[in-house]
């Protein structure tokens, strides 16, 4: 949106870390870049074909976003947002929505700068796959509605089975084995089978291709655990610089926690060293302790990670990553209090500093320490949060 002079360039976005491919642009997938690569084994083939390499933005990718949703908000009903760049829309079956997407497509490009696709189908499944097929083929003009068996029939003989939202890697090996190829062989399933085979999941992707939505009211999977892990790009050896790392990941992981409502009953933590030494360098270890009752509380979450992380460490070894997982996860008006623990509320003072944080303090625990072992080299400007970062223009 703001570097013209990048379009038609091989471009790639970075993970945390600068460690990993996680998004590619068309130019960058035709040199053979993989998801997920790592970057330094792709490094110089980029560099060669003179590729535009970013690190993650995510505040320039959180505004964009939540302006998007606004224009969408103030235009369809009852708008739900999925991820990031992602949202359906529930609406009247009985009218015309091509027009009107298709306006409102043009709408968001003069608004945001950015280019979306539109599907219209009777399930999410058939939107999914309308929504792909708009944004690859130009003859849709970014909006793809199948409204009849007649429509979709053709698109589902057309897409491979592993396309299908919902179908994941390991579910495909799984069909294929089956005879399952395409999305129609698919749909063409019977339901006693689809459900003996792959239970009420593979039944409910049956019953969507054919028509029958299942998935609009269908309730979200309760969050089992939050996990927060970063790769240290540099590698790190010694321990204060490990302990600040951690703790700061015990942070955004309590934030998101109480963000939820919810509190963890236990916590785990893992240390390791790079997947490419050799066997003599190599060590990875992790270690969890029930806590003494649920909470939300990152003073008390802080205290036991950094407890564990002093027997996991081990002097000698270069960690490449560190992470935290906090489990037994309930919401907090289920947990009851008990003769040992008979306050179990919410700490005040983590409701307080959180939204310090959300009015744009930079407020955190001392345990962090100030110093990150990582890092981010490419970073696009944050066009749309920072001041200094608005573009400007000359006119003569």
């Amino acid at each position: 949106m703001f570097r013209p002079d990048w379009r038609r360039r091989p471009l790639v976005v970075l993970s945390n870390n600068d460690g990993c491919v996680v998004s590619r642009s068309a130019e960058a997938k035709a040199l053979g870049i993989a998801m997920g690569e790592p970057y330094f084994k792709c490094k110089e083939r980029l560099s060669a074909a003179d590729a535009v390499v970013c690190s993650a933005n995510f505040p320039l990718y959180a505004d964009l976003s939540e302006r998007i949703m606004q224009i969408l908000e103030g235009a369809l009903p009852d708008v739900q947002q999925y991820s990031i760049d992602e949202a359906f829309a529930r609406v009247d079956s009985s009218r015309d929505w091509v027009p009107f997407c298709r306006e409102l497509r043009e709408e968001i490009l003069r608004g945001t700068g950015v280019t979306v696709s539109v599907g219209i189908a009777p399930t999410r499944t058939l939107c999914k796959l309308a929504n792909e097929t708009a944004k690859h083929r130009r003859e849709y003009k970014g909006v793809m509605a199948l409204t009849s068996r007649e429509e979709w029939q053709p698109l589902l003989e057309d897409t491979p089975v592993g396309d299908v939202w919902g179908v994941g890697a390991r579910l495909r090996v799984r069909m294929h084995a089956l005879g399952i190829r395409t999305a129609a062989g698919l749909a063409a399933c019977g339901l006693h089978y689809m459900r003996k085979h792959f239970g009420v999941h593979g039944e409910r992707l049956v019953l969507e291709l054919n028509g029958t939505s299942c998935l609009d009211d269908a309730e979200p999977p309760v969050r089992q655990q939050i996990m927060v892990s970063r790769s240290l790009k540099e590698g790190v050896r010694d321990y204060p610089t490990l302990r600040g790392a951690l703790c700061g990941f015990v942070e955004k992981a309590a934030r998101t926690l109480r963000a939820e409502e919810m509190m963890c009953s236990g916590l785990y933590v893992l240390l390791r060293t790079s997947h490419y030494c050799d066997a003599a360098s190599h060590y990875a270890a992790n270690q969890g302790v029930p806590l003494p009752c649920p909470t939300d509380d990152t003073r008390l979450l802080v205290h036991a990670a950094a407890a564990l992380l002093e027997n996991l460490y081990k002097p000698g070894f270069e960690y490449k990553k560190i992470g935290v997982l906090l489990t037994g996860l309930e919401k907090v008006q289920q947990i009851q209090p008990t003769f040992e623990h008979p306050d179990v509320a919410p700490s005040r003072l983590m409701a307080v500093i959180d939204r310090l944080q959300q009015s744009g303090h930079d407020i955190h625990f001392g345990s962090r320490g100030v110093k990150t072992p990582w890092h981010r080299s490419f970073v696009s400007r944050a066009y749309t949060t920072k001041w200094d970062d608005i573009p400007e223009t000359s006119l003569r």
